[in-house]
């Protein structure tokens, strides 16, 4: 996952002495009948942002939609919620890890985690085992890691793009980029996105020495990738979804998470956590019964672990809930309760403060 996430839970605090969500209307339309697989797109609001698909056929014929316990040894985390308070790692099923360090911002690499620590630090863990891989920058609200398969990527501390595959524990760095404020943004497969003042990239590690510009506008940057599907943001804050030169208008904001098959996109819109269809554009919306959330991670093919807020203290901060969340009936789960931003990290390379 990339994105803005932590520039949403701001924008959500500022607004949250007039909430926009009716939770009285939620609660009396309790017995509303569950929606076909999606329901229809509505058109994008003033304070949204626009989104649009390019890949694989977007209208069909895409492809298929597939007591405290120690771990010292692999987790099978991908039906687990889980994050990080302080060094240490908790999963949903109550087991937890004591990692080397203070955990800044973090991922899931398959089976191992790999996290930065204050001081820019790239740590691996795999199997019980940890050590250095690197240093990277940090990136404020940004990702400072990406993933996707077996491989993550960052910006490391000499401003160069850097990925690396957990399998094969090799490293590759990329050819200097010619602006400024470098920032890994998605990675598909063996292909990683990247943005800085200059413009918009896609770098290939087989390709050592080259890059492609994607684009010279640098707000235009690709937020996520799945499959040879991109969601990029463009001029006036608008979201594309790009697939073999197709279009797909979404209502978003800044937000835009691909489910892994690049089937289903998650995306937040008028304090609604939302589910969109990128073949037809159809959409669910989570019945999560909280005033504010967003899923953040697919869990698997349909289910998304979500983020959920529950208003705002005297002292502006948010008291958040994870859950998960059905992307084809909207029907969620609770999950764990997390307390105050800044008390935790999620999984989602970005490092969330107050």
């Amino acid at each position: 996952m990339t994105g803005l996430l932590t520039d949403l839970m701001h924008d959500r605090a500022d607004r949250l002495d007039g909430p926009e969500v009716d939770l009285a209307a939620i609660t009396r339309d309790g017995d509303r009948v569950v929606r076909r697989r999606r329901t229809a797109v509505v058109g994008v609001a003033a304070a949204s942002v626009l989104a649009v698909v390019t890949g694989a056929a977007l209208f069909g014929g895409g492809p298929a939609r597939d007591t405290d316990v120690v771990a010292t040894g692999p987790i099978a985390q991908l039906d687990l919620l889980s994050w990080t308070s302080g060094r240490v790692l908790h999963t949903g099923n109550g087991a937890t890890v004591e990692l080397d360090a203070d955990v800044r911002a973090w991922v899931w690499v398959g089976d191992s985690v790999v996290y930065t620590d204050p001081s820019g630090r790239v740590h691996l863990w795999q199997g019980g085992v940890e050590r250095e891989i690197g240093t990277a920058l940090a990136q404020g609200d940004l990702a400072e890691l990406v993933t996707d398969g077996t491989f993550v990527a960052w910006v490391g501390a000499d401003h160069r793009l850097v990925r690396y595959d957990v399998t094969e524990g090799t490293l590759v760095r990329a050819p200097a980029m010619p602006g400024d404020r470098l920032r890994v943004t998605a990675i598909d497969g063996a292909m990683v996105y990247a943005a800085d003042t200059e413009g918009v990239y896609a770098w290939r590690p087989t390709e050592l020495n080259s890059y492609q510009t994607l684009g010279t506008d640098p707000r235009a940057v690709v937020l996520d990738a799945e499959n040879g599907t991109l969601v990029r943001t463009a001029p006036g804050r608008t979201v594309v979804l790009e697939r073999d030169g197709d279009t797909l208008l979404v209502a978003a904001r800044e937000f835009a998470d691909l489910s892994p098959d690049a089937g289903l996109l998650s995306v937040e819109d008028k304090d609604r956590g939302l589910v969109v269809d990128t073949d037809s554009g159809v959409e669910v919306t989570l019945d999560h019964g909280h005033e504010w959330a967003i899923g953040y991670q697919w869990l698997d093919a349909t289910t998304v672990a979500v983020l959920a807020f529950d208003g705002i203290n005297e002292d502006e901060v948010m008291d958040a809930s994870l859950l998960t969340c059905d992307a084809l009936t909207g029907a969620c789960a609770e999950g764990e309760h997390l307390g105050a931003v800044g008390q935790w990290q999620l999984p989602a390379g970005i490092h969330l403060a107050r």
